[in-house]
Formats: structure tokens, sequence, C-alpha cells
């Protein structure tokens, strides 16, 4: 039962580890502070005082980690008698449940993004007008449909308004990735892999194929069939350079059969802790769609 669990587990490729930043935690809770280093450095003249700045600390989050578990009880009669291997089914499906709700949690964070999921400033992970800690606000978020003239917006916006705390731009050196859900993969595909203009006659080639490294990500889990939206899409900078990130407290663990003693029914669980959300809004673009 242990080793089909475990291959069941190795079989599933993770989806939202390509994005979400993976830490371990020994304790209940993780704070995240955020803090404002330093402005830009003042012009000094010969002999002069140094300029001095304090740091500001800025905003705290907690991400308090959840508990899953789930199990099932099997008869000393069925054990006998299984020459179909069911018992070991049963293995497999825990190792699935597990990797849907990891899966499911995790675009949860995205799913959410535009309401209840929110970041240290308080406001949704996908937003308008983001407090910076020493003034000013920044925007990750405009709705409208996937298009070559939404997408493009949104590189605009990115290379604006992807701030520091204080007010420093930030810029993406190793290109962005897409994550659509199925509904939008076909036009995720051909806005990003096209040469020429996509949908147009002219010959003008595609910048956003030609001068940006942009990967389409499709996210089953994104998708309006389980809880997220077929309209809404996300850009991100590549190489899990965004504040996404997930806790592992206590991994997916199965735990030893037990014999229960006055059925001498074997007991059978499985159990894990852990944590999604946003400890930063920048690196991550939203739009909800049309």
């Amino acid at each position: 039962m242990f080793n089909v669990f475990k291959d069941e587990l190795n079989e599933n490729p993770k989806i939202y580890t390509k994005l979400f930043n993976v830490e371990t935690s020994d304790r209940k809770f993780e704070r995240h502070v955020s803090y404002a280093l330093f402005t830009d450095s003042p012009l000094k003249a010969e002999g002069a005082d140094y300029t001095t700045q304090l740091i500001q600390q800025g905003y705290t989050k907690d991400f308090t980690h959840l508990e899953f578990g789930l199990g099932f009880e099997i008869t000393q009669t069925a054990q006998e008698d299984d020459v179909y291997d069911v018992v070991n089914q049963y293995g497999t499906g825990l190792a699935r449940s597990c990797r849907v709700t990891q899966e499911t949690y995790g675009a949860a964070v995205l799913n959410d993004g535009f309401t209840t999921e929110t970041t240290p400033d308080g406001l949704s992970l996908f937003n308008t007008a983001h407090t910076l800690i020493t003034g000013g606000t920044a925007r990750n978020r405009r709705d409208a449909a996937l298009s070559y003239t939404s997408l493009q917006q949104a590189l605009i916006d990115m290379a604006n308004d992807q701030k520091s705390d204080e007010g420093f731009f930030t810029s993406s050196v190793s290109g962005y990735e897409l994550w659509v859900p199925p509904a939008l993969m076909m036009t995720a595909y051909r806005l990003v892999d096209s040469s020429g203009l996509p949908s147009s006659a002219d010959n003008d080639i595609n910048p956003l194929n030609k001068q940006y490294s942009i990967t389409v990500v499709v996210n089953p889990y994104l998708g309006a069939a389980v809880g997220g939206s077929d309209t809404a899409w996300f850009l991100v900078y590549k190489g899990k350079r965004t504040g996404l990130i997930t806790y592992n407290r206590v991994g997916i663990t199965m735990q030893p059969p037990e014999r229960l003693p006055k059925s001498g029914n074997r007991f059978y669980a499985v159990r894990f802790r852990a944590s999604w959300g946003a400890r930063d809004w920048r690196g991550s673009y939203g739009s909800a769609g049309a």
C-alpha cells in the first residue's frame, strides 16, 4: 500500500510549484514583515555630512497552516478476499486526493486574487492601487479579455508599475509566463507563438513572439468548472520571481496502518499541513477578463 501511494504521488507532477516559491516551516504560522529601505542616493558635497535615512517598517501578513487528512477502513474479510488488488487502488486514490487538494488551494490564490486573497498591504492580490510604504500607488490589474492589445497593455503596465516600496522600478530579466485556463489556451498560443501580428494580414512582426520570452502555462484548476474563471488570465515573471508562496509544515504522509480492536478492520490514513498565499503582489499581474 505504501509503495503504491508513494509511486502515485511521484507520477503526478505538480503544477502549482512551477509558480509558487516553496518553503518549509517548523511553526504554527509564518509571519511576513515588509520594509522600505532607502530612496535614491542624494548628491553629497565635498566634506559635507552624509544624508541619513531610516528604514521604514511596512505591512505584516501571517500565513497560518491548514491541516488536511483522509482515511478509509477495510474489513478483514475484504483483505482476505482481495484477489483483484482493490486495496492498492485505495492507496492510489488517497494520493490523487492529496495532489488535487494541493493544486486546488494553489490555484485559489490566483482565482481569488481579485477579491479575498490579499497581500500584506491589505488589498486584493490583483489591484489597481497597491500602496507603497514610502508613498504612492502601483497597479497590477486591468480587466480585459485576453487579446493582443490587452497582453501588450499588461506588459506596459508591468514595466511602469512594478515598483518596490521605495518607488524603484523592478523589471523581468528572464521573461514571463502567461497562466491561463483551458478555455483560453488556443488564444494564448496564437498570441505568443505567431511570428506575425495575430489575426492580421499585415506583414509586421509579432513583438510578443520576437522581443519577449513568454511561456504559456495551461492550468485546468483555473477554469470555471473547478471554481475559477474561463476568462481570467495572469502574467507573471518567469523563474518564480513573484510573491506567491507555499509553506510545507508537514508533508503528505501515510500513517502506519492501525488494526481497530473491536472490529478487526484495518484503518489507513494520510495527512499533511500546508499554507498558500501572497506575501507580495510584485512579479504578478492579473486580469479578470471581459
